[in-house]
């Protein structure tokens, strides 16, 4: 398939993502001007939805280990012997003190994520209660939580202590999933998106690469992740963990990096790309064109077990690519898609054939 560059942006500047055979063309990109062109069009694309302003995310391990679920890529499950640390969950006052540090160092967005199945003990419930409480009044940060597998009654309590966004990864295509996860179907994990979104929370979905998926399953990922319409896709990049059975795996180079960055971008054109996990480790010197490649977010910080680059050094990184983070007010941010085409459905295929002079116009 010959890809329409002038046509892919202008699409994608109207809110509509390109077509499954599209995304499949360009993941076998690789002559150097066809992959310059990838990254101009995406980073156009970009720039019209988000413009130069960063999402700038962190989290505290609240509860870590002792996870009774069998992720492959997860050195906290119980079923793998790693050196992560184990520890039951953290106080508010803990959380909410690392809350406002994390504000202090330029981060806008703050999650607290628990190991374990999900998260359904009442002593648990009520220390996230009081957190989100305490973040929300101290720091108006915007709040986010990754708690497993949550109904949807445990969701709306959080929500009413003011926690506003949700994060769950699918963590890889169906096709791929029980390779990877052996103790809970991909079905489980689009009920608790699905849950989420009944409530009317901002979520956060996305997956990591390079667990051993093809190029056609990462494509197959990001085209459920529009089908869900979630409103931010984190992007990691494996880390192999030692005691994983995932161990020794390193596979993903920078060039692969930007293109899957690139993938999601004009996939689902509106949404906030976030890169998070094991960036520093394989982007390498080419995080310098993250958002080149389209994201508009990035993970500042330590990650769960395994430490991040410095607070500085992004803030550094930022200001050379001329990125500034997103100011007030914190809070999710109102859905981008013009209301003309979100009728027909956000970023999704029922436009995505459409060349850009027959697709519905913006309102």
């Amino acid at each position: 398939m010959t890809l329409d560059w002038a046509d892919i942006e202008a699409r994608g500047a109207r809110g509509i993502g390109i077509s499954e055979g599209e995304a499949l063309a360009l993941t076998g990109l690789s002559d150097p001007e066809d992959l310059a062109a990838l990254l101009r069009t995406a980073g156009a694309v970009r720039q019209a939805h988000k413009g130069n302003y960063v999402n700038t995310c962190g989290i505290t391990n609240a509860k870590s280990g002792r996870c009774p679920e069998k992720c492959s890529f997860c050195s906290q499950s119980a079923h793998f012997e790693t050196d992560a640390p184990a520890y039951a969950i953290k106080d508010a006052d803990t959380i909410a003190a690392e809350a406002r540090s994390a504000f202090d160092m330029g981060v806008r967005e703050f999650s607290i994520v628990m190991s374990g199945r999900a998260v359904e003990r009442e002593p648990e419930l009520a220390v996230l209660e009081h957190a989100f409480q305490r973040i929300r009044a101290e720091t108006g940060m915007q709040t986010c939580a990754s708690l497993g597998l949550m109904r949807r009654d445990h969701l709306a309590r959080l929500q009413s202590a003011g926690m506003q966004s949700m994060h769950h990864n699918l963590e890889t295509a169906r096709s791929f999933h029980a390779e990877i996860v052996a103790t809970h179907s991909y079905d489980d994990e689009v009920d608790t998106i699905k849950a989420a979104k009944s409530l009317g929370m901002y979520v956060c979905s996305g997956g990591i690469f390079g667990m051993g998926e093809t190029w056609a399953q990462r494509v197959e990922l990001a085209m459920d992740l529009r089908e869900l319409d979630v409103d931010s896709v984190p992007v990691n990049f494996l880390n192999a963990r030692p005691g994983t059975p995932l161990q020794g795996r390193k596979e993903l180079n920078p060039t692969d990096c930007l293109k899957i960055i690139a993938l999601l971008r004009l996939v689902m054109p509106t949404k906030d790309v976030i890169v998070c996990g094991g960036r520093e480790l394989n982007l390498e010197d080419e995080q310098r064109n993250m958002f080149h490649a389209g994201a508009n977010g990035v993970m500042l910080g330590n990650y769960l077990t395994t430490a991040g680059q410095t607070v500085a050094l992004d803030h550094a990184l930022m200001a050379e690519q001329g990125m500034v983070i997103r100011p007030p007010p914190h809070q999710p941010l109102p859905r981008s898609v013009p209301p003309g085409v979100r009728g027909e459905g956000t970023d999704l295929g029922a436009l995505a054939d459409k060349p850009a002079a027959l697709a519905s116009p913006a309102k």
